[in-house]
């Protein structure tokens, strides 16, 4: 159906009192893109009527020195496309401190504020020293951040500053130390050393110019609205917000699925043979070969990759072990699905696999009749519109804003060889009669610490993206962690884990704070684990070492809390797994649970200590 012909519908389907019938067709079209600025605009007035009220979305406020409303829709609806549901509100123009204060009396929480500057006194004000303008700019936004991180405990994005005209002293100057491209420039990089921690920030320069100023800006719409973007910068810019909430909440997407023919190489290599492929030596060759490097870098900063291809086993794997042409490799791979069957129901399989929620995935196929199924069947995956020409294919990739992160840690840069060893403790899984014989073949090691600043980027990582393993999936930043442990009574641990294959890194976290009410009352406030060690104990393992921390501090009792969301069912029986007895169940499934710590005995584990815990 038409764009408009579909904003049509909907608009009906609201007066006639059935708007939940049109949500989901605006989604899927969302999804498939192709909407101009305009009709994004209007999608996002639509989705910000119908979300507002909708008590499981998350909620973001918009406040800038120019006017944001617009910018507030686009944001909308790109985020609805990407499966988020938000409910957006901005502030009056130009008017942030004020919002910011009334939101902090406000009862609604906020998830995210998005802060927009504008360059009207940052370039506008010759009068003051360029040194001292950027000084007063960044006091403000201190502020602005010490107001929404402290007092509305939400996360923060921060979009950097941008001028559409090169001013007075010309396109020669403008880039000088006093003009107008050399102050943006320097402001921005102030605003990048000075954010806090776990905040994203939005290049502004990068957005407007990636599309071009003359079309991004639009000089008559600021002096009319005092909203200096264009229809279609707007539109743009609300992508990249949606791209940065989602990676200060729930983070990146974390795995990339590839085809392989006429994807990553020119040829139906089942056809020509390993060697005679597309790659390299012709400028179709070099943007395979090109596409192939981008891949390889996103798998050395985190992203996981696995392979889809219908195909021979043999003759798909033949080129990554015999073409010296190829730059990745069989061990870049956490998974490798190269047979007959439906793209979905192998997608599934890898998402099984790596025990990750088919949510987390990218799907990147030449084929657009295997894109099509994976959108009609898969509605979870995103499916990268993939160009016909392979030149495009990276600016493809990079431009859905997938992987955006606020932060790469050393984690992350393991991430992949971690996934790809994996696939041996797999294969060494098929040797064995039984579980427990393969548990215990591991040779597993585990190290118990208690939380410490070493540790902080990764535990205030693993608080922000995991969501299986998660018992109250609750999201702090690293002061909420910090204020939690200055409690003398509260204990924080993080386990490590490794094996004879290699190493896991830090895979687990528990939080537990005093009870405030229940004298010798530990209660259990966060307790996770990445997916990567889910079915090895290590969860036994963890409790054991919680309980032992918390007899030596003299607790008698624990408790559990459990809230269910969509994505952790998978330890909702936990606690009682672990000798817990239910308290209390509430109508939206929360529930309490409690141990005497004097009677207590964890479940087996298969897990050796490597090390004393340390504190």
């Amino acid at each position: 159906m038409p764009i408009t012909a579909l904003l049509k519908q909907c608009s009906r389907l609201r007066k006639a009192g059935q708007a939940d019938q049109a949500m989901p067709l605006l989604r899927d079209a969302l999804r498939r893109g192709g909407f101009n600025g305009e009709q994004v605009g209007r999608a996002g007035r639509f989705l910000n009527r119908e979300l507002e009220q909708d008590p499981g979305a998350q909620r973001v406020l918009i406040l800038g020195q120019c006017t944001t409303t617009w910018l507030g829709q686009a944001l909308t609806a790109h985020a609805f496309g990407r499966g988020m549901d938000l409910a957006v509100r901005d502030g009056e123009y130009d008017n942030v401190m004020q919002e910011l204060m009334a939101s902090a009396s406000d009862d609604r929480p906020v998830d995210a504020v998005v802060f927009v500057p504008w360059n009207q006194r940052l370039l506008g004000e010759a009068d003051r020293q360029p040194e001292q303008r950027i000084e007063d700019e960044l006091a403000f936004w201190r502020q602005a951040w010490s107001i929404a991180k402290d007092q509305l405990k939400a996360r923060i994005i921060q979009v950097g500053y941008d001028c559409d005209a090169f001013g007075a002293l010309g396109v020669n100057l403008a880039g000088a130390h006093d003009g107008q491209v050399g102050l943006a420039r320097q402001a921005n990089q102030t605003l990048r050393e000075q954010l806090p921690g776990g905040a994203y920030y939005v290049d502004l320069d990068q957005a407007a110019g990636r599309m071009g100023r003359d079309r991004f800006y639009d000089p008559r719409r600021y002096h009319w609205t005092k909203q200096p973007f264009s229809e279609e910068g707007t539109s743009l810019l609300g992508g990249h917000l949606a791209a940065a909430v989602r990676a200060v909440t729930t983070g990146p997407k974390k795995v990339l699925v590839l085809d392989l023919d006429n994807t990553l190489w020119g040829g139906v290599v089942g056809e020509t043979g390993p060697l005679d492929i597309t790659l390299g030596e012709s400028p179709d060759g070099e943007a395979f070969r090109a596409f192939q490097q981008h891949v390889k870098q996103l798998a050395q900063r985190g992203v996981v990759l696995a392979v889809c291809s219908k195909n021979n086993p043999e003759d798909a794997r033949e080129p990554f072990e015999k073409n010296p042409d190829m730059a990745l490799s069989l061990n870049d791979f956490a998974a490798f699905e190269a047979n007959w069957d439906p793209k979905p129901a192998a997608i599934e399989r890898i998402a099984k696999t790596l025990k990750l929620g088919l949510d987390s995935f990218v799907f990147f196929d030449d084929n657009p009749a295997e894109r099509e199924h994976v959108r009609q069947t898969l509605a979870e995956v995103e499916v990268v519109e993939v160009p016909d020409d392979p030149s495009g294919y990276v600016r493809a990739l990079e431009s859905g804003l997938w992987f955006e992160a606020t932060q790469v840690t050393g984690a992350d840069r393991q991430r992949s060889k971690q996934y790809a060893t994996e696939r041996k403790r797999r294969d060494a899984e098929q040797t064995f009669g039984s579980i427990e014989d393969y548990l215990g073949s591991l040779e597993m090691l585990g190290d118990v610490r208690e939380v410490d600043e070493a540790d902080m980027q990764r535990v205030v990582q693993l608080l922000g993206k995991t969501n299986q393993f998660n018992l109250t999936t609750r999201r702090h930043t690293a002061e909420q962690v910090r204020e939690m442990l200055r409690d003398p009574g509260a204990i924080g641990l993080t386990l490590r884990m490794s094996d004879k294959f290699g190493d896991h890194g830090l895979v687990s976290l528990v939080l537990a704070v005093p009870d405030v009410q229940e004298k010798g009352t530990l209660r259990v406030d966060t307790w996770l684990m990445s997916c990567r060690v889910i079915s090895r104990t290590a969860e036994a393992f963890m409790f054991d070492a919680l309980l032992t921390r918390a007899r030596e501090r003299g607790y008698t009792r624990i408790i559990g809390e459990y809230i269910p969301t969509q994505k952790n069912k998978l330890v909702a029986g936990l606690y009682e797994s672990m000798g817990f007895d239910r308290l209390t169940t509430h109508d939206d499934g929360r529930a309490e649970y409690a141990l005497d710590t004097g009677s207590a005995e964890p479940p087996k584990t298969y897990i050796q200590l490597a090390g004393a815990v340390h504190g």
